[in-house]
């Protein structure tokens, strides 16, 4: 029999008061979420305060860069106003070089030969290459540049101004007035930040120079924080260092070349020739010319000892070297430092056995180039369209060298102790390479290039590591840009200016004359239809004594212009001036002395007096060069910003 005990559960033993506990529990519950909402609320208020003032800062640093981005824009309007000072100091109008020594450069650089007059004295007679001029006329226009920036950063004042379009009136020449008077209320306006100002701190210059290089600057800016409730400002500065006119793709770059120099404007401007006639001209034994140009509209014959320091040389015929045997004619002496322009041959005729030095810088020939005799040939580029021919003899040896360039159409043909040399560098382009007799040989130096179309003797090749290309069918390179120039170009002639009608009071009655006796030596134009030695002389002579001056002091620069034909005497003389004939004849005798004496004749630059009287008589007018001064600057900014950094929290 089983039994089952029952337990029996007393209902009172579980039963609690839960009322006063209850509330206990609540209470500390609600206290321990309100100390968590508080805590989340503090945070929450902390970040905010912390959020803003980052903000703030932020936004003053790039307000700080919005000031200095308008700053940067006004400067390089100042530098652009300082760039067209120094254009117009060194440039006239016509894009050449000015002929004129103001004083400014020298006074900044302590140096007279930066002046423009000086570098185009130099230029036109050969005392400076093409590339010093073109580092002279740089270094004097950065100079002005620096130092109208200089005057207007030191609040002294230049005459480079800043204008703004809203007020067209009024120009600014000191940075105070113009961070015053617009930067600071229009940027305040605009932006809502305070302008606090600009601190400024000029580089050291330039060796040997007090003009300074670079500036470094400091913009001030703040605002008000409003988050908060103190009237505590957010301040920030920015640092700015920027160079001026430094070496890189937007700085001021001076190009002497169409414009400005010898090498093509004064090809084209009557004022720059030593010589100049419309039909052919023969220089008698022992002709001298230094300086200036020449030109002729025919052949142009020397018969020996022919001396020449001159810049360019235009002969619309053939050019032809005589060689005389006279031990009193001395051998030739030929350099032309920048263009020579031969319609037809270049030829070398006569005796053998007389040297020559011949100096050439661009050289075009359109017929052959006939480079006999003895002695040396040197071209810094050679344009040929016919052959090139370099013969010597079995006593004498001929040297032939291109320095850079050699474009010969037709055959390069070397025979009977000729040697030509392709130096370092150099790229020579031509038809064939023709051998005959011997001992002939052609150079080729290291880094040398020439290019043929048909396979040549390479026994008779010294290559010193240089290439040989052979090309059957590659272009030949362009001519360069002046030799097209100077073929399309009409240079003047007598049908180009009106008759001349002479009419001052100066006897005799046929020509013209003025004098400039402000210079040394003094200068006198004589100008007619036609001059001739006796009446050019009696003219001068008369001019002169009409101003007080006489007897005709020595030396004296004469200019003969004459519409068609010009003979003159000068003896033994030194002639210096010009003699320019627009027609077919131009005779130089000598009318004393022996004719082995020779003529000299230097080129004198006729001064503003001279040209207007000129341009006055008979109408003629330089053309307008080929390139302006504007095409010789690169568009963009003339400073460079080397660094930018907030330098105040």
């Amino acid at each position: 029999m089983i039994k089952i005990n029952r337990i029996i559960f007393n209902p009172k033993i579980l039963k609690t008061n839960i009322r006063g506990s209850t509330l206990i529990v609540v209470i500390i519950i609600i206290a321990i979420l309100s100390t968590v909402l508080l805590g989340t609320m503090s945070a929450v208020l902390a970040s905010l305060n912390q959020s803003t003032s980052i903000y703030q800062k932020s936004a003053t640093g790039y307000g700080a860069e919005s000031a200095a981005e308008e700053f940067l824009y006004y400067f390089n309007q100042l530098l652009e106003a300082a760039k067209d000072i120094a254009y117009d100091y060194y440039y006239k109008a016509d894009g050449t070089l000015e002929n004129t020594s103001p004083g400014r450069v020298r006074l900044l650089l302590g140096d007279e030969s930066y002046e423009p007059g000086k570098i185009l004295d130099d230029l036109r007679h050969g005392r400076i290459t093409q590339d010093v001029a073109k580092d002279k006329v740089y270094k004097g226009m950065e100079a002005i540049i620096k130092d109208e920036v200089s005057r207007f950063m030191n609040d002294v004042g230049s005459d480079a101004s800043v204008k703004v379009e809203s007020l067209p009136l009024m120009e600014f020449k000191k940075i105070s007035d113009l961070v015053q008077l617009w930067i600071k209320p229009h940027y305040e306006g605009l932006t809502g930040y305070k302008f606090d100002g600009i601190t400024v701190n000029a580089w050291s210059g330039a060796t040997g120079s007090s003009l300074p290089d670079g500036y470094t600057i400091y913009i001030d800016v703040s605002k008000t924080r409003a988050v908060t409730s103190s009237d505590k400002e957010v301040k920030r500065t920015l640092r700015l260092d920027f160079k001026i006119l430094s070496s890189s793709p937007n700085s001021l770059e001076s190009v002497i070349s169409i414009g400005t120099t010898t090498l093509a404007s004064s090809i084209f401007n009557l004022f720059d020739y030593a010589l100049y006639t419309n039909g052919n001209f023969v220089a008698n034994v022992n002709f001298t010319i230094i300086g200036g140009n020449v030109h002729t509209g025919g052949d142009l014959q020397s018969h020996g000892g022919l001396q020449t320091d001159i810049n360019n040389i235009v002969v619309m015929g053939e050019l032809s070297l005589g060689v005389n045997g006279n031990p009193q004619v001395r051998e030739d002496n030929v350099k032309v430092n920048n263009v020579t322009y031969i319609r037809s041959n270049l030829r070398r005729t006569g005796v053998g056995d007389r040297n020559i030095s011949l100096q050439m810088g661009i050289t075009y020939v359109g017929g052959n180039a006939e480079l006999y005799g003895r002695g040396r040939y040197e071209f810094d580029e050679l344009y040929c369209d016919g052959d090139v021919i370099v013969k010597g003899s079995i006593a004498n040896a001929v040297d032939v060298v291109i320095k850079k360039i050699g474009v010969i159409r037709g055959a390069l043909r070397i025979q009977d102790q000729g040697t030509v040399t392709i130096k370092s560098g150099a790229v020579v382009y031509c038809d064939s390479i023709q051998f005959l007799n011997n001992p002939t040989t052609l150079v080729i130096e290291n880094g040398a290039t020439i290019v043929t179309r048909m396979p040549p003797d390479y026994s008779r090749i010294v290559n010193s590591g240089g290439i040989i290309n052979v090309a059957p069918s590659i272009p030949y390179p362009p001519l360069p840009q002046i030799i097209s120039d100077i073929r399309n170009f009409n240079f003047p002639n007598s049908t180009s200016i009106p008759s001349i009608t002479p009419h001052d009071s100066v006897p005799p009655a046929s020509i013209d004359s003025a004098a400039d006796i402000s210079k040394s030596p003094p200068q006198v134009v004589v100008i007619g239809e036609n001059c001739d030695a006796g009446e050019i002389e009696v003219e001068v002579r008369n001019r002169l004594a009409s101003m007080g001056v006489s007897p005709v002091p020595s030396p004296l620069q004469l200019h003969v212009f004459a519409r068609n034909n010009i003979t003159i005497s000068v003896g033994t003389r030194i002639l210096n001036g010009q003699l320019i004939a627009l027609g077919n004849t131009l005779n130089i005798n000598s009318s004393g002395g022996s004719p082995f004496d020779g003529v000299i004749l230097i080129y004198g630059s006729p001064s503003s007096l001279i040209q207007n009287q000129v341009t006055n008589s008979t109408g003629y007018v330089p053309p307008v060069t080929i390139s302006s001064r504007r095409d010789t600057i690169q568009s963009g900014t003339l400073y460079r910003v080397v660094r930018r950094s907030i330098v105040v929290k």
